[in-house]
């Protein structure tokens, strides 16, 4: 059968024939049949056999695929998710990113789905197979043909065009290359069709000041790692991505005017808010938060807590929560209204230690959308009495890296410090990154009011920062 492509339809009708649909569904242990269940099926009388686990494990939200004109394939990545969720095929390592069955978390799982979506809806509007892993003939330029590669070269096309950030391209990319080893490995295809490569990460020298730390001398050992041929290269980027490189940190007057709005008065809201301003967090680290972070600052001498967080790609990290921010967060903990959240939250999960801090009215976690579109509610609102307010909360986190640079620059600790400490806080994967905020403190003047604030947020870490800056320049 021969597709039209041209036809811009056809386009979005299978973008939205692919879909991700959360089910409940038991992936207990040692399945076996139980009796017959009969179905409604119009005329017909039709009975299956019921299939029961003598240990059940019921998932609620399992992220199924689902596509009518590509359901053989759809079939086999539910299998591979529901293998990375048991733990059959690449566990996780560490246990924080485990589910009781020993494979990934749910979240992570609706991550690989979501990337496994796109892919199946560009091999339903390329009419491609995706068990093509063998070339016409020899050589790079006939490989490229093969699916995997193809696809990369969409990718790369979205990226240019602004619509994903070459981080989450190859997010997509990853977890599309997870499933052909997967499919491999079960003998689904013969051979696994894109090349791998070994590549030296530098290690970070020891016999040096700090800002050594990110050389590349050529004595320095090297850490060897195993890629693939697949990862999008850096000099790809978007033209979103080109406009924005400028750093967008609030005012101290953007940071009233946020504070004070008639939105920002739930006590809640605030606290979101002051996560991502005094501690560099995602939206999406502050939802992950476990009621178990926080602790009593009464029974505590010290000025800054710290807390494990897990930012993007499932790295962990550890940051700093300034006394104040803990003792804030300590009384909305043990407040009245959260503890008959928790009571919902208890009576579908249990109480296992995993209670998420944030919890919404019926007892469920809440998801980033809710603190993303704080400022977009707050615009709104400040709309109304003719202000402008073209804020986001991740410039929150901009705020963050850039004060805490400047108030670090000012404390005149040791440069190659700033940049580690910095670079840690924040979860960056590249120290360029990190380095932008850094560049951008040492350039701007902050005005008096500012500056006030920079001291007050911060006069917590100063302690902490300054004894770490000492012992470490003593290690070394």
């Amino acid at each position: 059968m021969i597709r039209n492509h041209s036809n811009p339809s056809r386009t979005e009708a299978v973008a939205s024939s692919v879909l991700v649909v959360p089910v409940r569904m038991n992936l207990g242990d040692l399945p076996y049949f139980d009796g017959l269940t009969s179905l409604d099926a119009g005329s017909a009388d039709v009975t299956v056999r019921q299939v029961r686990f003598h240990r059940d494990h019921v998932v609620d939200g399992f992220p199924l695929l689902y596509c009518a004109a590509r359901l053989p394939d759809a079939l086999e990545m539910n299998l591979f998710m529901e293998h990375r969720y048991r733990g059959k095929f690449l566990r996780p390592k560490t246990s924080r990113n485990r589910n009781p069955n020993g494979g990934v978390s749910l979240k992570t799982l609706k991550s690989i789905a979501n990337s496994l979506r796109g892919f199946l809806a560009w091999l339903d509007r390329t009419d491609t197979d995706w068990r093509e892993v063998y070339a016409a003939a020899d050589g790079d330029r006939a490989n490229a043909w093969l699916p995997p590669y193809r696809y990369r070269v969409h990718l790369i096309g979205d990226i240019e065009a602004g619509k994903v950030s070459r981080d989450t391209a190859n997010l997509y990319v990853n977890h599309v290359r997870q499933f052909y080893e997967w499919a491999h490995k079960m003998r689904r295809i013969d051979r696994i069709p894109f090349l791998y490569k070994r590549i030296a990460v530098r290690k970070p020298r020891k016999d040096g000041e700090y800002d050594l730390l990110f050389s590349t001398v050529q004595d320095e050992r090297a850490l060897m790692i195993q890629t693939t041929d697949l990862a999008i290269p850096k000099k790809y980027r978007s033209k979103k991505a080109a406009l924005d490189d400028g750093l967008t940190p609030y005012t101290a007057e953007e940071l009233k005017v946020l504070f004070d709005s008639h939105y920002m008065r739930i006590d809640t809201r605030k606290l979101w808010a002051e996560l991502a301003l005094a501690c560099g967090l995602r939206a999406s680290e502050v939802t992950a938060l476990c009621e178990s972070a926080v602790v009593n600052p009464t029974l505590s001498s010290i000025t800054a807590f710290p807390v494990r967080v897990t930012g993007k790609f499932n790295k962990e990290r550890m940051v700093l929560l300034p006394r104040f921010l803990m003792h804030a967060l300590w009384q909305y903990r043990n407040s009245a209204e959260r503890m008959r959240r928790a009571v919902k939250w208890d009576l579908v999960h249990g109480a296992d230690g995993s209670r998420p801090l944030f919890l919404n009215r019926s007892g469920n976690a809440i998801n980033s959308a809710s603190l993303t579109n704080v400022t977009s509610c707050v615009a709104r609102e400040l709309a109304r009495r003719g202000i402008r307010f073209a804020r986001s909360f991740h410039d929150l986190r901009a705020t963050f890296a850039t004060s805490l640079s400047r108030f670090m620059l000012e404390k005149h600790l040791p440069l190659g410090f700033i940049q580690y400490k910095l670079m840690s806080l924040m979860g960056h994967a590249n120290f360029s990154t990190t380095q932008k905020y850094l560049n951008f403190a040492r350039s701007v003047t902050f005005e008096s009011q500012m500056q006030d604030w920079v001291t007050q947020i911060f006069a917590d870490l100063r302690p902490a920062l300054e004894s770490e800056a000492v012992a470490t320049k003593v290690d070394t």
